[in-house]
């Protein structure tokens, strides 16, 4: 936990703050509303969408790289390779769900939001457009993957089962992937 603590502290004070004035100051070095961009363009960050996943993807792919595989899965405490990589214990399926849930609502308020700030004079068409992108996107993704762990479930094991835990996080990642690529 300390380990975690040291880690928050050092990305919300010193990693997040410089990747946010680069791109969204006007100021900032990548940001396409600097006097002289960066390759003459810059980038905008609709909605920060850029800013936080590329912040968040980059610090997730060095901590792994690192730290490593988990103890106790792989090799055992003394860092010798186990024979088959010993099996977790599952998650809580209502907890995920829920928390599925929440993120989902709370994308209206953010995709939605998010396009207010557009100063247009047909804006109410675009928030509705986009609240039910983010409706659609969601079911979408969740339907498929229901339907693909099904289909990948029977030919494993020749039985028809239905897990809701893929398809309620598939719900979410669609629900932003299919938001972004629809506000392109």
């Amino acid at each position: 936990m300390t380990a975690y603590l040291a880690y928050s502290i050092m990305l919300a004070a010193f990693v997040y703050p410089v990747v946010v004035h680069s791109i969204w100051s006007p100021q900032g070095f990548l940001s396409a509303h600097n006097s002289n961009p960066l390759w003459g363009s810059g980038m905008v960050d609709f909605a920060g969408g850029s800013v936080v996943h590329l912040t968040g993807g980059m610090t997730a792919l060095i901590a792994t790289m690192i730290l490593g595989p988990r103890a106790g899965r792989f090799y055992d405490l003394s860092g010798e390779v186990l024979e088959e990589p010993r099996e977790f214990t599952g998650h809580s399926l209502a907890l995920q769900c829920l928390g599925t849930f929440i993120l989902w609502f709370g994308w209206y308020g953010f995709n939605a939001g998010s396009i207010i700030s557009l100063m247009l004079d047909d804006n109410y068409l675009v928030v509705s457009h986009t609240a039910i992108n983010t409706t659609l996107s969601a079911a979408a993704g969740c339907v498929m993957t229901l339907f693909l762990s099904t289909i990948v479930g029977v030919h494993f094991t020749g039985e028809v089962t239905f897990n809701l835990q893929y398809p309620s996080e598939f719900c979410f990642i669609h629900s932003y992937t299919l938001f972004e690529i629809a506000t392109l």
